[in-house]
């Protein structure tokens, strides 16, 4: 099932195909063409918050720890060449090059013009890069990996995703989706996303918000109930009045293998 280099590049030249499954998917002659992207079947997964600005109660594990956690456990890691969601949409504000990371065994088996395997050290570096330029760590086990990479056995795959609010096919337009699949990409549980009394109502949170869950009520910005615990609009919030925040006691990573790891195994 191995992918050459030509059969990602043509796959990309249909990547437009993803909006219109984000625009129709949730109309049932379209579902089937979605579910590729968002069913349960096909996709589960969290945005991780790692912002400097979390504070994070003592006895919880920290975002960035989870992160690691996934890296050191993976049986194999391996660096696409380029993020599809980037290379696609010919992102001009991120590097396509900043790719995925694909853990477990079936990281090994992707072709060497499709990515490449990296050390444990490598990919740490690879996840200060990325948020050192403002992406999103997403942690998932997605389908639509295993079938433009070529990375399989599907069971045996998740994916670390660093994904920008421009390009990524989970951060721009997914409204219908993640209400047509709402237990497919969720707020990890315990974190909890804010509005201060200070908003000025200037509206930048709601232009950010990639499912368009915040809106404005009586010149206030109000979050609505599908938040994905993502932070764009925290970090996006001119005032610094939005704030992601974690509850004491809350188990990030237990949540997250419960989910993700279902019906994944990467050790």
């Amino acid at each position: 099932m191995r992918r050459r280099r030509w059969q990602v590049e043509l796959a990309l030249k249909f990547w437009w195909l993803t909006h219109l499954a984000k625009r129709l998917g949730h109309i049932t002659p379209f579902k089937q063409m979605a579910g590729l992207i968002a069913s349960e079947r096909a996709f589960s997964g969290s945005f991780i918050p790692v912002d400097e600005e979390i504070e994070v109660p003592p006895g919880v594990v920290a975002p960035r720890e989870i992160i690691r956690d996934y890296i050191e456990r993976a049986s194999h890691r391996t660096f696409v060449y380029k993020c599809p969601c980037r290379a696609g949409e010919g992102c001009k504000n991120h590097p396509a090059e900043i790719g995925c990371i694909l853990l477990g065994d079936a990281a090994k088996n992707v072709s060497l013009e499709v990515g490449r395997p990296a050390t444990v050290e490598e990919a740490l570096a690879r996840v200060d890069e990325a948020l050192d330029r403002g992406l999103v760590p997403m942690i998932g086990h997605m389908l639509i990996d295993t079938v433009v990479f070529g990375a399989a056995p599907y069971k045996k795959l998740v994916t670390l995703c660093f994904c920008c609010s421009c390009c990524c096919i989970f951060r721009s337009g997914m409204s219908r989706l993640v209400n047509t699949y709402p237990r497919s990409l969720v707020k990890l549980e315990g974190v909890n996303v804010t509005v201060g009394d200070d908003c000025a109502g200037c509206g930048t949170c709601v232009s950010v918000c990639p499912i368009e869950n915040m809106t404005l009520v009586d010149g206030v910005a109000t979050i609505g109930d599908m938040c994905l615990g993502c932070g764009a609009c925290a970090r996006a919030c001119p005032r610094g009045n939005t704030r992601v925040t974690i509850e004491p006691g809350a188990r990030l990573l237990e949540d997250l293998k419960r989910r993700v790891e279902a019906h994944a195994d990467i050790e």
